[in-house]
């Protein structure tokens, strides 16, 4: 299955992750179009991976992950909090989907290291193809999705352009 939009779109983890928060984002982020880099939210999360993430992370075209536990071949994916954690899910099953593709078949982890939390991921082929197949959906879609008022607006990056 291929990971890319067009020649200059790869389908990410990010975009994944998005996905599973607000399709809009998918939309944007498909688009080059990116959220203001100093938002507060996504600093934190910057400075969360400088503390927990390896030197060195493991990675393919468009996915980096957090880290890798060669001693139980598990990939870790680092969040600062568990409030997006269906989409944390969702963005390590799709990690597991594209190393298994290249014969890696690892477990995966998402951890929250402020609370300590550390929750098993499990390969679904099937529901990282239909995540895939979604996120194409949208990103070739001429127009973003509608608007939706969500919890997460509040606080979002892109709000400005969904709300502004």
């Amino acid at each position: 299955m291929s990971i890319y939009l067009k020649p200059d779109v790869v389908i990410t983890g990010t975009l994944i992750w998005y996905l599973k928060v607000c399709p809009r984002e998918v939309w944007y982020m498909a688009r080059h179009v990116t959220p203001f880099e100093g938002h507060s939210k996504l600093e934190k999360g910057r400075a969360i991976h400088k503390i927990y993430a390896d030197e060195i992370p493991l990675s393919l075209e468009g996915m980096k992950i957090d880290a890798y536990k060669k001693e139980n071949r598990t990939v870790v994916e680092i969040k600062s909090s568990s409030r997006h954690l269906e989409s944390a899910m969702a963005q390590t099953n799709y990690y597991l989907f594209r190393l298994n593709e290249v014969g890696l078949e690892c477990e995966g982890q998402v951890f929250v290291p402020k609370k300590d939390e550390r929750h098993i991921v499990r390969l679904d082929e099937d529901q990282a193809k239909k995540d895939l197949d979604e996120v194409r959906r949208i990103a070739m879609s001429e127009l973003p999705p509608q608007r939706v008022r969500i919890r997460f607006c509040k606080k979002c990056a892109y709000k400005d352009l969904c709300w502004g």
